[in-house]
C-alpha cells in the first residue's frame, strides 16, 4: 500500500515534462521567421515577392508548378507601377494598417451599456414567504461631444494610416518613372559612347596603318590606342550601370533578375517635352494629393471635436440615471391601482465645483488652435516646395534649349567634317581626334543637360504627390 501511495505521488512529476510540452510548443524566433519568410518569397527564378495576401496566396494555390507567372515582353511604365505596388509588402502592410484604423472608428462609435440590478434579496425572506426584490436598470450616460470626440480622433488616425500607405505608392510610383527615366537616358548615353568608341578604335586602326607606312609616329598611334582604350571603358562602365538600374527595376516589380524585357519610355531626347501646367495648378493638386495635407486637415476636426467635449465637461451632467421596481408582498397583483406603487427613480448629477476642467478645456482649445497652424504650414511647405521644384525644371529647361539651339548643329557638322577628313586621310590626326573628341563633349553635355532636366521632373512629380496633371490646351490666337 506504501509503494502504491509513492507511485502515486511521483506520477504528476512524471507527467509535469509531457504536459507542458503539450500546453507549450515551442516557438520559433524572429531571425528563423524572416529566414523562412525570405525563402518562401524566392521564387523558382530568383525573383522576390514578399506580398502574400489573400487573393495573392489563392492565384498561387490555383497555379500549378509547371506554370509560373509569364514574364511580360514589353514593360510600360503604367504596368511596371501597378506590379511595384502590387509586390510591395511595405505597401500591403500600411493598408493592412488604414483597414485596421476603419474599423477603430466604428469601434470608438458607441455608448455604454445600461446595468441590470436585482438586489435586496434575503434567504429568510425567501423561507418565510415574503420575498423583496428590487429590479432597476442604471445608465451611465456620455457627456454631449464624448462620443463624436472619440469618433473625430479614430478618423484622424483613419486618415493618418491612409496618408502613410498613400505616401508610400506615391514614392513607389516615382521611383518606377525615375528608374523608367533612367534606363531610357543610360541607352542614349550607351548608343553615344557606343560610336565614340567605334570612331576612336577606327581611328585607331587607321593609325596603325599610317604607322606602318611611315606617315605617323608610334606616339600618334599610341594617342589614338589610349583614346580608344577609355571610349571602350566608358561604354563598358554605361553597360554595367543599364545592367544595374534594370536589375533595380526588375525587382521592384517582382520579376526574375535577367529577364528579357523590353522597357518602353519615353526618348529622352525628344524635344520640346510636353509642357507642363501653370504653377497655381500644380500646387493645388499637390494640396489635394499630398498625405501631409490630409493628415494636417483630419487633425483639425479631431482637436474641434476634443474641444467641445472638454467644454461640455464644465457644466453638470448626470453620472447614472435608474428606473427600478420594487417586489414586496404588497405590490398590487393589477395594475390600475393605487396602492403599493413600486416604481422607484434614482439620479446621480456630477457637479464641477472643484474640477471646472478649465485646464482641459483650455488645453482642447490650444490644441485646436495649434492643428489650425499646422495644416498653415503644410500649406505653406507644399507650395514653396512644388514653386521650387517647378523653378528647377523651368531653368533645366531652359538650359536645354538653349545648348540645343546653339551646339547641335555646330556638333553634327563637326562629326561630319571630322568623318570626312579621316576618310580622306589630308588631315593632321591630332587636329582630327580633338574635333572628334570636342564633338563627343558636346553631345555628352547635352546628355548631361536632359538628365538634369529629368531629374527635376522626377522631383516636381514627387512634391506634386504622383502623375502630374496634364496642362490645359492653349487658345488658338
Amino acid at each position: 500500500m506504501g509503494a502504491v501511495k509513492r507511485y502515486a505521488a511521483l506520477l504528476p512529476a512524471a507527467l509535469l515534462p509531457v504536459l507542458a510540452g503539450c500546453t507549450a510548443p515551442l516557438q520559433a524566433s524572429g531571425s528563423e521567421r524572416a529566414i523562412a519568410m525570405y525563402r518562401e518569397s524566392l521564387g523558382p527564378r530568383g525573383a522576390l515577392s514578399f506580398r502574400h495576401d489573400e487573393s495573392t496566396r489563392r492565384e498561387s494555390e490555383g497555379r500549378t508548378s509547371s506554370a509560373p507567372d509569364a514574364t511580360p515582353r514589353v514593360l510600360t511604365v503604367d504596368d511596371a507601377i501597378a506590379l511595384a505596388k502590387k509586390n510591395s509588402a511595405r505597401l500591403s502592410a500600411l493598408e493592412a494598417g488604414a483597414s485596421t484604423a476603419e474599423a477603430g472608428v466604428a469601434a470608438a462609435d458607441r455608448y455604454k451599456n445600461p446595468e441590470l440590478r436585482i438586489s435586496q434579496i434575503q434567504l429568510d425572506q425567501f423561507v418565510a414567504g415574503e420575498p423583496q426584490i428590487r429590479a432597476a436598470v442604471r445608465f451611465s450616460p456620455d457627456r454631449p461631444g464624448e462620443v463624436d470626440a472619440d469618433v473625430a480622433e479614430a478618423r484622424a488616425a483613419h486618415a493618418e494610416a491612409q496618408a502613410e500607405a498613400r505616401a508610400e505608392a506615391i514614392a513607389i510610383e516615382a521611383d518606377v518613372r525615375w528608374l523608367f527615366d533612367d534606363v531610357a537616358l543610360i541607352d542614349a548615353e550607351i548608343a553615344a559612347a557606343r560610336a565614340v568608341a567605334e570612331a576612336r578604335r577606327n581611328l585607331a586602326a587607321q593609325m596603325k596603318t599610317r604607322l606602318a607606312a611611315a606617315e605617323a609616329t608610334s606616339i600618334d598611334e599610341a594617342m589614338a590606342e589610349l583614346a580608344a582604350v577609355e571610349a571602350e571603358s566608358d561604354l563598358s562602365e554605361q553597360e554595367a550601370r543599364r545592367r544595374e538600374v534594370l536589375g533595380e527595376l526588375l525587382d521592384r516589380v517582382g520579376l526574375e533578375p535577367g529577364a528579357s524585357v523590353e522597357v518602353v519610355g519615353e526618348p529622352p531626347l525628344a524635344w520640346p517635352p510636353p509642357a507642363l501646367p501653370s504653377e497655381r495648378v500644380l500646387v493645388e493638386e499637390a494640396l489635394r494629393q499630398r498625405p501631409e495635407v490630409a493628415i494636417a486637415a483630419a487633425r483639425i476636426d479631431a482637436a474641434d471635436a476634443r474641444a467641445y467635449a472638454e467644454r461640455a465637461r464644465r457644466f453638470p451632467w448626470f453620472s447614472f440615471v435608474e428606473l427600478g421596481y420594487q417586489f414586496t408582498p404588497g405590490t398590487p397583483a393589477t395594475p390600475g391601482t393605487t396602492t403599493g406603487l413600486a416604481w422607484t427613480f434614482q439620479a446621480g448629477v456630477e457637479l464641477p465645483i472643484f474640477d471646472t476642467n478649465r485646464a482641459g478645456a483650455a488645453a482642447a482649445g490650444a490644441a485646436k488652435t495649434s492643428s489650425q497652424r499646422a495644416l498653415a504650414g503644410e500649406v505653406e511647405t507644399v507650395a514653396r516646395e512644388v514653386r521650387a521644384r517647378l523653378r528647377e525644371v523651368e531653368a533645366a529647361s531652359a538650359l536645354v534649349t538653349a545648348f540645343r539651339s546653339r551646339a547641335f548643329s555646330a556638333s553634327a557638322q563637326a562629326g561630319a567634317a571630322s568623318k570626312r577628313a579621316l576618310e580622306g586621310r589630308n588631315v593632321d590626326v591630332i587636329e582630327a581626334l580633338s574635333v572628334d573628341a570636342q564633338r563627343v563633349k558636346v553631345e555628352l553635355r547635352l546628355l548631361g543637360l536632359v538628365r538634369r532636366y529629368r531629374t527635376a521632373v522626377s522631383e516636381l512629380r514627387r512634391a506634386v504627390g504622383g502623375r502630374l496633371p496634364t496642362a490645359a490646351p492653349r487658345a488658338a490666337k
